[in-house]
């Protein structure tokens, strides 16, 4: 059973116009640098969501036969850049029903929050 998981993930501009195709948000500010300036964002940002899904990623290395996601509370604290690499840790706590989850990047804590796992 895991306990702590690590993973390391550059966020590129292929996986966000990936993500762009799935999801149907074409936002400028994910892909046009004056756009993303005009939001008051230092480049184009990978989507928010995209985000969540590396770390749903990395959570289900904790998930156990019949046990799901019951709740979840996540903060993006920054954004995170295009071709920027995100370094998410999730630990397990509380007899394995929580999971805390941060992210980081070379400019620091980007999102952090916990999953909380129960039993199906």
């Amino acid at each position: 059973m895991c306990v702590r998981a690590r993973c390391t993930i550059t966020i590129t501009e292929e996986k966000v116009k990936q993500y762009a195709a799935l999801s149907g948000d074409h936002n400028p500010i994910h892909f046009d640098q004056e756009e993303a300036k005009r939001h008051g964002f230092e480049e184009p940002i990978a989507h928010g969501m995209l985000t969540m899904g590396l770390a749903y990623r990395i959570v289900s290395l904790f998930a156990e036969k019949g046990k799901r996601i019951e709740a979840y509370d996540i903060q993006f604290l920054k954004p995170v850049y295009l071709n920027e690499t995100i370094h998410l840790t999730a630990q397990q706590k509380n007899e394995q029903s929580t999971i805390m989850l941060t992210g980081t990047t070379e400019r620091g804590l980007v999102v952090k929050g916990k999953m909380i796992m129960s039993e199906e």
